[in-house]
């Protein structure tokens, strides 16, 4: 295995293991605030649940489709935390979610050499 082998592996598996422990953590959270009826909520609040939704989907995507999941991911921290990141607010959680994304990313164009979905 060569070098650029065991970063795009390192950098798969690194992300998966911080994508699982984030989901988990978002799921403790919605769990321990009480999930509202997203369909009662205004729209910008069903805006951030879909966005939530698209990262933690993106998360799971991810396993097999690295860019696509990596991509998906991405779009939903931005739907949900776009307007702090315009502000230059990056906190520790808004990161967290940030890096397996682009670590997915990272992998696959590591492991493929060219952007595109298939590969």
């Amino acid at each position: 295995m060569n070098a650029t082998n065991r970063t795009a592996t390192g950098c798969r598996w690194t992300a998966r293991i911080l994508s699982a422990l984030l989901i988990a953590a978002l799921v403790s959270i919605a769990i321990g605030e009480g999930m509202p009826n997203p369909l009662t909520q205004p729209p910008m609040v069903q805006l951030g649940f879909a966005g939530v939704a698209l990262i933690v989907l993106g998360f799971l995507a991810a396993w097999r489709w690295e860019l696509a999941g990596g991509i998906a991911s991405l779009v939903g921290v931005c739907m949900v935390f776009g307007p702090n990141l315009v502000d230059g607010k990056m906190t520790w959680f808004i990161a967290a979610l940030v890096a397996p994304g682009v670590l997915y990313m990272t992998s696959h164009l590591l492991r493929c050499g060219r952007p595109g979905f298939l590969g």
